[in-house]
């Protein structure tokens, strides 16, 4: 759990130096409890990711949050690149080509976005990004084929829980007065007018007489235990006051424990969230 918890700090949105600090220490009591823990590996030297670990405090307080400068989004450039077609042409020919191919894509997505882009050449945007970029422009999906109508999507994430159960567990603020959100299941998308609503079902807080195995980790690892059972009252409330997803896991003694994926990375700058 000490790793668990170092790990989602690390991956935060955000960085300060007390978040830091709590990275490190949660690495060293891992660190500290890894042989008792596991006997076997007394068996072995220490191996140098485990130093280098420890250097990911000096990384956070130098370049903020790791999002901005782990490998992910170079790998995902590299496999883009690998994708632009060279003809097998070597010797410089092939580096050229690629490039030219690149600054050609990121200049025509610039041009695209500006102002002063002529109306008539933004009307091929939407081509454009259906063709190249299928899943960065999902708007359209937003606006149902019918008014009034229940749906069973909304966007690419969220979806009602007879469509998709997984898609359908939220973290969200019932009442637009709420200072805390809480984990839900969407039941019903239904559009009124040209507005979305997302009618959810949260769920029910833990018992007083049930024991939360999760609480000591509480919000380093952003895990709580609840109920496993739905309120049956339905929220209705529009799709910017849902955070982010959450997974759901029930088990023993009629419990279900929610992760909180909108404390580890936030995706809406709603306040009086940590």
């Amino acid at each position: 759990m000490a790793l668990f918890q170092a790990v989602t700090i690390a991956c935060r949105y955000s960085s300060s130096q007390a978040w830091a600090t709590t990275y490190r220490q949660f690495i060293k009591e891992w660190v500290d409890g890894l042989r008792s823990n596991h006997p076997h590996s007394s068996e072995h030297n220490a191996r140098i990711n485990i130093h280098a670990a420890f250097h990911i405090y000096d990384f956070l307080l130098l370049f903020g949050p790791i999002i901005g400068w782990w490998c992910f989004p170079f790998e995902r450039l590299i496999g883009a690149l690998q994708k632009i077609n060279t003809n097998d042409h070597i010797g410089g020919e092939l580096e050229a080509t690629i490039v030219k191919s690149f600054w050609r894509g990121a200049n025509l997505r610039r041009y695209l976005n500006r102002s002063d882009c002529p109306e008539v050449i933004k009307q091929f945007k939407v081509l454009f990004d259906l063709t190249f970029s299928p899943r960065n422009d999902r708007s359209a999906e937003s606006v149902p084929a019918e008014v009034g109508k229940d749906r069973a999507h909304y966007w690419v994430n969220y979806s009602r829980a007879s469509a998709h159960l997984g898609n359908s567990l939220v973290i969200y603020y019932p009442t637009s007065n709420a200072t805390s959100p809480v984990p839900g299941s969407i039941q019903r998308i239904s559009t009124v007018g040209n507005h979305t609503l997302f009618h959810i079902r949260h769920q029910v807080p833990l018992p007083p007489d049930k024991f939360d195995p999760f609480l000591p980790y509480y919000p380093h690892f952003p895990a709580k235990t609840y109920s496993s059972q739905m309120e049956d009252v339905v929220d209705e409330v529009q799709p910017y006051s849902v955070l982010s997803h959450c997974a759901r896991l029930e088990f023993s003694d009629n419990r279900a424990v929610i992760l909180d994926l909108s404390r580890v990375r936030m995706v809406h700058n709603r306040p009086k969230i940590d």
